[in-house]
């Protein structure tokens, strides 16, 4: 994994304690390295969006990044609807991090 999105994601685990972290996009310049990248947090966060805000303000990384949050319950709602961004998202990103239990 990319040093800035391990970074990234030690801080979006330090501040919002997700269930779950999914990398669903990756972009490499010419030379290989990161140049962007987006991340999806599952949270069990009263306020998902408040909480997207609080990341954006929060974590300053030198690579642009994108972050969508979902609650977990939308988050099970949607991922398990076909054809939905969520369902793709679980479908064909790659989990970064998992909540133990």
């Amino acid at each position: 994994m990319d040093t800035a999105v391990e970074k990234v994601l030690a801080e979006i685990c330090r501040l919002a304690k997700p269930d779950t972290v999914i990398l669903y996009n990756e972009k490499r310049g010419l030379d290989g390295a990161v140049s962007s990248f987006k991340l999806c947090v599952v949270t069990g966060e009263a306020n998902p969006r408040s909480l997207e805000e609080q990341i954006y303000l929060q974590v300053d990384c030198p690579v642009a990044f994108d972050v969508l949050v979902y609650g977990r319950d939308d988050w099970e709602r949607l991922s398990a609807e076909p054809g939905s961004f969520a369902a793709r998202v679980a479908g064909s990103g790659r989990v970064l991090y998992e909540q133990a239990g």
